[in-house]
């Protein structure tokens, strides 16, 4: 069917749920922002870029729902470098619409013009420049596809004249991704090492809150009556009035989650990149066990064994990985120790209550 680039652009965008968009209005976007209204996306007219990406993080880790980045060209996208950068240690999966100066005049300098594509290599899990008009749909498609795939900002760069351009184009259809489990020989080892563990400690990362997993690692913990700790501002992560919680590693952290994590001969890190944040000393405490046996679980296999020595590594989805290790767990799982461990537990978070 034939249609204008912008049109394809906002379809693009209705078809993937993108309801929200948050920057500063500029010329480069006119098109598609004037079409935003009836297409039943809002845009958020901010007073700062960079407050306006911080909101696109919030709202979008809050809701679950992808929204989208879009300032002018050139110095409007430079204030978003932050808010990008922060978004991608959050894990979230954001839309980054960068207009660039026109082809035209690509290289020419106006207006403040850099390479918006080397600025972001580095602050985005995927990037895409549009070659030609009537690929816009299919690579916004894919960029949005690998946000969402990833967990983390993607950005597509575009020409600004290729807006306002008549294309004959097919729309793409959403692709959606099915989250990996796990190895069946990783997940077996992992239930072999918790069940034959004597002080086994359960670590929570921003993957439980994004992947749905509280109630599995609820679970797994009380089968294992193995204390939760969580990693730095992720005390979402588990609930805070359960007798195993433990509170957060890291700066600013819990005495108590320092203290028990100290004991622990293995320690399952689920959906955690271990961010030296969460694992640093704390009150003169160097916790981390030397001797554990680290099992970490994250859906990015870049971040396995890039902080912290392991001894089995996990690419999965964390719900669905703590779900097949609770499957797996020996009959007698969490016998040995097991009385000591509630002992240890009460009066180490009664103690260091004040330093959550």
């Amino acid at each position: 069917m034939k249609m204008t680039t912008e049109e394809a652009f906002v379809k693009v965008l209705q078809r993937n749920g993108i309801e929200h968009a948050f920057g500063i209005i500029g010329s480069a976007f006119m098109p598609i922002s004037d079409l935003f209204p009836r297409a039943g996306i809002t845009f958020w007219d901010c007073a700062h870029e960079g407050s306006g990406g911080m909101m696109a993080d919030g709202y979008t880790r809050a809701s679950g729902k992808m929204s989208m980045m879009i300032a002018q060209n050139g110095p409007g996208i430079t204030n978003f470098v932050t808010a990008v950068k922060t978004a991608y240690w959050n894990h979230t999966p954001l839309l980054l619409v960068t207009p660039q100066a026109a082809n035209k005049t690509i290289g020419q300098g106006g207006f403040q013009e850099i390479p918006q594509m080397a600025l972001f290599a580095d602050m985005v899990a995927y990037q895409e420049e549009v070659r030609d008009p009537s690929r816009i749909a299919e690579v916004l498609n894919r960029v949005i596809a690998n946000a969402r795939r990833l967990s983390a900002p993607a950005q597509i760069n575009l020409p600004r004249d290729y807006f306002t351009q008549v294309i004959d184009i097919d729309l793409p259809e959403p692709v959606a991704f099915e989250r990996p489990t796990g190895g069946a020989t990783a997940i077996a080892e992992a239930a072999r090492l918790l069940s034959d563990a004597r002080f086994p400690v359960i670590l929570n990362g921003a993957g439980v809150v994004i992947g749905g997993a509280i109630p599995a690692s609820q679970a797994l913990a009380e089968r294992l009556d193995a204390p939760v700790c969580v990693g730095y501002q992720h005390n979402d992560a588990f609930p805070g009035g359960h007798p195993l919680f433990a509170g957060p590693l890291g700066y600013n952290g819990s005495k108590a989650a320092m203290e028990l994590i100290a004991q622990a001969d293995v320690v399952l890190c689920l959906g955690t990149r271990l961010n030296p944040f969460s694992t640093l000393p704390g009150y003169g405490i160097d916790y981390w066990p030397k001797d554990a046996r680290i099992i970490q679980v994250d859906i990015n296999p870049d971040r396995i064994g890039l902080t912290k020595k392991v001894s089995v590594g996990i690419v999965g989805d964390a719900r669905q990985v703590a779900e097949a290790i609770l499957a797996q767990l020996a009959p007698g799982a969490g016998d040995e120790g097991r009385a000591a461990r509630p002992a240890e537990i009460a009066p180490r978070k009664s103690a260091g209550a004040q330093a959550l």
